[in-house]
């Protein structure tokens, strides 16, 4: 009996010397929605037996008292795809798990069901670009122009976040220009996210990111995809482009080429007085058929010898040219004296941008992953253009001939190491090191005076940065992310003539970023970011390369420009797939388009140029909803924003609500009906006074014989993207419209060909001023 007893006692303690951990789980879909109902099976993994079963209710499964071990995680629920992982239970475990939609076929019987192409987490948002509606756009930077909050700027060569300014473009996680952007084929980009509150990893050169990445899952073999779109907007343009791409397990080759013939159309009118001056000028430039050609192509190499370890080499090119042909009416007067000018200007222009990276990835150990990178660009632009004037309708006469050249090369370098301490944190280092020399040489002859004027100005600016992030979990529901970015800026510009500089900075600045994450329950989470960023001029902005509009006023850029500094606090609540967030922010030094006076060459100049601060608040919700065949997108937004500087007459500033909204009905199998509008309020930003806006498009998708997609786009259907401003400004008062020819009936055709085995590309850009050049 006493040894019964002693048996028993040691398996007693021998039980309870053994330890015991629970699992928490989230289980959520690809929109963020929380999943009803489902199974949790917890399985030995040597023997595969069952050691834990519980059900997933509103999203949240629990498995207490579960012995120290290995385990397999399967988790199941109707119509989706099942999920597994292998784990270690050596402590008490939380995961958050997407489950992807499964596709079921059953014996005459269909289901037709819409996914969403947009998610959105944390504040930020993520497109599925080979959705029909976005994959059916035949360029990038129209793409971006459909998406919530981002505006396309009328000359359509830049894009901003509404609140937020310009953002960063990235590919890999690392930057590049608009130019680069604009030349990837729509086919070859799996996703773009829009990133509200970058970490320091980033440069620290703006507010947003818009980050792209190429397919991931390419094919084995040979795969592509033909693309035509032809396009009437108030002339005709024709878009095609071929992409495609080879691999076996450990190469991957890819390429693509574009062939665009455009013809583009443009129109602006200002009416601008100088009271002090007593001038009064009121134009209008009309652009009816700029003759456009584009060529890009891209060639890119991949090899990976293991799951983590690769090289990778990868290029890009865009020319293009456009032939023209400016016509302005120009009314003027000066004093009591009064002129009709009208003025012919032939302009021949031709851009050059290329641009090669060479990638090397290592994970060093376990923990430790190293990555460094090389990156040259080029980019170089040469006008020609012949003015000719006609004063009160005589006759037009020769004026001015002027040749302008303008070329920029960059050299980047970027080393970054990750350091993975455990699941709850990771520790990242990186440096930068880039530096870019550009040129701009401008010849005019003026004959009615006949002077001669050469200006030969050279401008070189070189950065030195390194940043340090850490990230992880302070508590079971807090995750923090925080970092420090240094960057040390030099800039010298100078013309050829003379001996002293006309710009030289050497400024050192520190960028400190906080993300503070807390986990409310299993649908809802509490961010607060703050975050100091710094945007620069585009190089080009900076160079004296002129554009003749009338006798009076010409464009200009303006190698005074300076950098801007930005601090802004944020906060964002998110339920499931729908957010509530709030932004301030305060900027010293930042930057718009207006026309000056210059006293001492007696003539207007139209430029970018700094304005002393400004400040603004935006408040806003997205409001994602699917079922069945219908998915949308909404998002409204509160936004005040003051510009202000001590030249300025207008000074008072009135909240505006911008508005979107994108449905898709999936109306039948490989079918395919959006619907979508956007609208802005009219604004008043202190110094300016703007329009408002209401935009609608309409598109309908279909995909026939599985590798034919076709789609009927409708853009801009009433014709209303014109931008009025007024301002009063350094002795100027101003009022003016810039008309964009967005309106558009587009049919687009696709092929795609090749096999389903998968394999992976990947290349990232090195420099950090590639948006720059350009």
């Amino acid at each position: 009996m006493r040894r019964i007893t002693l048996a028993f006692l040691l398996l007693t303690c021998s039980i309870y010397a053994q330890d015991f951990y629970s699992l928490e789980g989230h289980v959520f879909d690809e929109n963020g929605d929380v999943i009803s109902i489902g199974d949790v099976l917890l399985l030995e993994a040597e023997t595969n037996t069952l050691e834990k079963y519980t059900t997933i209710l509103e999203g949240i499964f629990v498995m207490e008292t579960v012995p120290q071990g290995d385990y397999m995680l399967q988790i199941s629920a109707l119509g989706f795809e099942a999920h597994q992982e292998t784990l270690s239970l050596n402590r008490n475990r939380n995961f958050t798990i997407t489950l992807n939609e499964e596709v079921t076929e059953l014996k005459e019987v269909e289901v037709i069901a819409a996914k969403n192409p947009i998610a959105y987490k944390g504040g930020n948002l993520k497109v599925d670009v080979q959705n029909p509606y976005f994959s059916s756009i035949p360029n990038p930077l129209d793409l971006l122009s459909r998406l919530p909050n981002v505006q396309l700027s009328p000359d359509r060569e830049s894009v901003s976040i509404l609140g937020m300014g310009n953002p960063l473009l990235y590919l890999g996680n690392q930057r590049i220009s608009m130019e680069e952007f604009s030349a990837l084929p729509i086919d070859g980009i799996a996703t773009i996210e829009l990133i509200n509150n970058p970490s320091a990893k980033y440069e620290a050169e703006g507010r947003a990111v818009i980050l792209i990445a190429l397919k991931k899952e390419t094919n084995q073999g040979l795969r592509g995809s033909v693309t035509e779109t032809a396009s009437a907007r108030r002339n005709f343009n024709n878009y095609l482009g071929f992409n495609t791409s080879f691999a076996n397990e450990n190469w991957t080759v890819r390429g693509n080429l574009g062939y665009n013939q455009l013809q583009q159309w443009e129109s602006n009118s200002f009416l601008f007085e100088i009271p002090e001056r007593d001038v009064l000028v009121d134009y209008i430039v009309l652009i009816p058929r700029n003759d456009r050609v584009q060529l890009n192509g891209g060639f890119g190499v991949y090899f990976q010898w293991n799951d983590a370890d690769y090289i990778s080499f990868n290029s890009t090119i865009r020319t293009q040219t456009d032939d023209a042909p400016f016509f302005t009416d120009t009314f003027l007067r000066d004093g009591n004296y009064q002129e009709f000018i009208q003025t012919q200007t032939g302009n021949d222009n031709a851009k050059d941008y290329y641009t090669a990276s060479f990638n090397f990835n290592k994970k060093l150990t376990n923990s430790w992953n190293l990555f460094t990178g090389v990156q040259y660009s080029g980019f170089k632009q040469t006008l020609a253009t012949e003015i000719e004037n006609n004063i009160d309708n005589s006759e037009f006469i020769l004026d001015q001939t002027r040749a302008q050249e303008y070329s920029i090369n960059s050299l980047a370098f970027r080393l970054d190491v990750e350091k993975t301490f455990s699941d709850d944190l990771k520790c990242e280092l990186g440096v930068n090191i880039s530096q870019a020399k550009a040129d701009a040489f401008t010849e005019i002859q003026q004959f009615s005076t006949d002077n001669e004027t050469l200006i030969d100005f050279g401008y070189e600016e070189k950065l030195y940065a390194a940043y340090s992030s850490v990230s992880g979990k302070l508590t079971k529901k807090t995750d923090f992310e925080m970092g420090l970015r240094i960057e040390h800026n030099t800039v010298d510009g100078a013309i050829a003539s003379e001996d002293s500089p006309i710009i030289f900075r050497a400024n050192t600045n520190l960028f400190p970023k906080t993300n503070v994450s807390f986990v409310l329950d299993s649908t809802q989470t509490l961010s607060f970011n703050y975050a100091k960023s710094i945007r620069r001029p585009d190089f080009s902005r900076t160079s004296s390369i002129t554009a003749f509009i009338n006798p009076f006023l010409e464009g200009s850029g303006n190698v005074n420009l300076r950098p801007t500094l930005t601090n802004e606090l944020s906060i964002n609540y998110q339920k499931g797939n729908k957010t509530l967030f709030m932004t301030y922010y305060k900027s010293s030094n930042p930057t718009n388009f207006t026309i000056s006076y210059d006293p001492q060459a007696d003539t207007a100049l139209l430029s970018l140029v700094n304005l002393e601060k400004e400040n603004g608040f935006y408040a806003g919700v997205t409001l994602p909803y699917s079922k069945g065949i219908w998915t949308s997108n909404n998002t409204v937004t509160l936004n005040y924003n003051k510009l202000k500087d001590t030249g300025a007459t207008f000074s008072s500033a009135k909240p505006y609500i911008y508005a979107y909204t994108n449905h898709q009905l999936k109306i039948a199998k490989d079918t395919t009906l959006v619907l979508g509008a956007w609208a802005m309020g009219r604004r008043q930003v202190g110094i300016f006074k703007r329009n408002g806006l209401a935009v609608f498009e309409a598109s309908l998708s279909k995909t026939f014989f599985k590798n034919w997609d076709c789609t009927f786009r409708l853009n801009d259907i009433t014709r209303a993207m014109n931008f009025e401003e007024r301002y009063a400004l350094n002795g100027v008062i101003a009022d003016g419209v810039y008309f964009a020819d967005v309106k558009e009936v587009a049919l687009s055709l696709k092929y795609r060909f090749g096999n389903n085995n998968n394999t992976n590309f990947k290349n990232r850009d090195v420099d950090s001023n590639l948006e720059r050049i350009n």
